[in-house]
């Protein structure tokens, strides 16, 4: 880049900035440049700040605001897809768990693919064997996330946050509008609350 282009694109930012009115006669002085050459490029120098600001806007909703998650929790009930989590301060490899990491990654103390009995919903059941597995989430919204286990599918999928206190993790698991139409009337009928 050219030194006086350098120079035009500072002194166009900062005039903006500041409020400085120069009019083009100054500024063909000063650079060398036509009058006719100023609209082009402080059009272009507007669209890229607007796309910048634009990016790193969308790359901001995508961190996590809330540090209450950030945590390692223990499975303690599962009940038509609402997993319950308490906050634990070490992770149990012997029993359903899960722990949020900063930078979109996630442990998991997740039952081994055909252990127990084939029920999910059975988290006490003695013949199950875990492992941990590495997997990634993300926060799709205010209170929806995204969490992903590449060799374990059993997790899978997207999640409500309904309940987050420092204590206390509820996730109740999304599914097709159908699926979902039936897991809330098996819900109404034993009476389960988000």
């Amino acid at each position: 880049m050219k030194k006086e282009n350098f120079c035009f694109i500072i002194l166009l930012i900062f005039s903006n900035l500041v409020n400085i009115d120069l009019n083009f006669a100054q500024l063909k002085v000063y650079l060398h440049y036509e009058p006719s050459v100023l609209l082009p490029m402080k059009k272009s120098i507007c669209i890229f700040l607007l796309s910048f600001f634009a990016i790193s806007f969308v790359k901001s909703q995508t961190k996590v605001s809330n540090p209450l998650l950030l945590q390692t929790w223990k499975l303690i009930s599962l009940d038509t897809y609402i997993y319950t989590y308490e906050r634990r301060d070490v992770s149990d490899n012997k029993s359903y768990g899960i722990r949020f990491k900063e930078n979109g990654k996630l442990q998991g103390s997740l039952p081994r693919p055909g252990s127990g009995n084939g029920n999910p919903e059975d988290i006490s059941n003695k013949s199950l064997r875990f492992e941990r597995y590495t997997g990634d989430w993300k926060k799709t919204s205010d209170s929806t996330l995204t969490i992903t286990f590449p060799s374990n599918a059993s997790m899978n999928g997207h999640f409500i946050i309904s309940r987050l206190t420092s204590t206390e993790l509820k996730l109740r698991k999304l599914f097709d509008p159908k699926t979902e139409k039936k897991m809330d009337s098996i819900r109404r009928e034993r009476n389960i609350l988000d």
